[in-house]
């Protein structure tokens, strides 16, 4: 009889026990964010010094992605824009909205003049987006899209978005935000600031790539001293190349 009554009660008392510890965990990071930067298929890199550029490549560093991270590794930074996919998940019991996205400076310099690399494209696909404009003092989030191809970036508000709109996630709703920071005039390395309002209590969660802050270079004032692509097209001789329209 008494343990007819007792095996419920403990039933019940390390279910309230596991919800408990739960709802604790999630009080305690009601959001989680993964960001990643988005290496297209086709893109461009400036190099800070002639030396950065390898003189040979392994075979296993030839594709787009293997041969963007080489030049990553020895100093480059993205031209012009950097894409990264960042999802933001509400892992809590309560509706949390976000109500901005900034962006935070490292550091700022004059573009990477050295040289510009290119992986050329074997086609493009639109995208929406959040743009960030890096030569302002402090970058706003703009809505954005691609047209015609991934080197039209347009954007689509009068406004920045968060002056009259958040993001709000349901209990465990999730959502991928792509992001755009553009350079025309500067270089700088930067990270990602997302503000959140939940019941009252606002946060502010930082974002940073696996790989670590992204670096994005804008177009030297005198132009490139030397400018390259990457000819993938070629398999196994494939090797730097005056791009065709600079021959």
């Amino acid at each position: 009889m008494i343990e007819n009554i007792v095996a419920p009660l403990v039933v019940a008392a390390l279910v309230g026990l596991v919800v408990f510890i739960r709802r604790w965990l999630k009080r305690g990071n009601p959001l989680v964010v993964s960001g990643e930067i988005i290496v297209p298929k086709a893109w461009e890199v400036a190099l800070p010094t002639s030396e950065s550029l390898p003189s040979h490549v392994p075979e296993d560093k030839r594709t787009y992605l293997p041969m963007y991270r080489l030049l990553r590794e020895r100093g480059a930074a993205d031209f012009s824009a950097t894409n990264a996919k960042i999802l933001v998940e509400n892992r809590s019991e309560q509706p949390l909205t976000i109500t901005n996205i900034t962006v935070c400076k490292a550091q700022e310099g004059t573009p990477y003049s050295a040289a510009w690399v290119r992986y050329p494209p074997a086609g493009a696909a639109e995208a929406l987006v959040l743009d960030f404009l890096l030569d302002e003092d402090q970058p706003s989030a703009w809505s954005a899209s691609y047209e015609g191809s991934t080197e039209r970036l347009v954007r689509t508000g009068s406004r920045p978005y968060f002056d009259d709109h958040v993001i709000t996630l349901s209990p465990g709703e999730s959502q991928s935000l792509l992001i755009t920071g553009r350079a025309n005039g500067v270089r700088c390395s930067w990270s990602l600031r997302i503000e959140t309002s939940q019941a009252g209590k606002r946060r502010v969660i930082p974002v940073e790539p696996e790989g670590g802050v992204f670096v994005t270079s804008g177009t030297p004032a005198d132009g490139f001293n030397q400018r390259w692509e990457w000819s993938w097209y070629d398999g196994a001789a494939a090797r730097f190349v005056t791009p065709p329209q600079f021959d």
